[in-house]
């Protein structure tokens, strides 16, 4: 859940209405100032344990602000938003997953105890429907390389049963 600063400043005549989300990683403890996504006027807010505390009080004109929302929207009037990442409107989203998590599998031929496993790549086309092979696949005509690490394995003793 976020706090929001919904900016009702007057804009060519007409309301701004933008909805500006603060969202609670960024803004649980804060003091300072947050422009508007849209019309750009700066509110200084004062939040204490994800609770606005103090504002949101308009800034004077000209005033730079310390941060930006992450993102915001015009509900009143349809689809107009401000996705993450804007520049000069909105801040960028700094909480990407670690390069482990980005979608690159990993190669494993050989189980905790040593012995070989389907996991490794390219598989051949013979492989059927994500690499099913039947329950005994033979390691020395699929992967040759992979029998060769295996034998080198099996005469260092690094195979185990349990």
């Amino acid at each position: 859940m976020c706090d929001i600063i919904w900016c009702k400043k007057d804009v060519d005549g007409k309301p701004c209405n933008t909805v500006n989300y603060l969202d609670p990683y960024c803004f649980w403890n804060w003091k300072g100032t947050v422009n508007c996504a849209n019309c750009g006027t700066v509110y200084y807010i004062h939040m204490i344990q994800g609770h606005m505390y103090e504002g949101p009080t308009e800034q004077p004109a000209g005033t730079k602000p310390d941060t930006s929302p992450l993102y915001a929207d015009k509900p009143l009037e349809g689809y107009v938003n401000f996705t993450m990442g804007t520049p000069g409107r909105t801040r960028p989203f700094e909480c990407l997953p670690r390069h482990i998590y980005l979608g690159v599998p990993d190669m494993v031929k050989f189980s905790i105890r040593g012995r070989p496993v389907r996991g490794w790549r390219p598989q051949k086309a013979s492989a059927g429907i994500a690499g099913q092979f039947p329950y005994h696949w033979d390691l020395k005509n699929l992967a040759p390389e992979v029998w060769e690490e295996y034998q080198q394995k099996i005469a260092n003793g690094e195979v185990k049963d349990w």
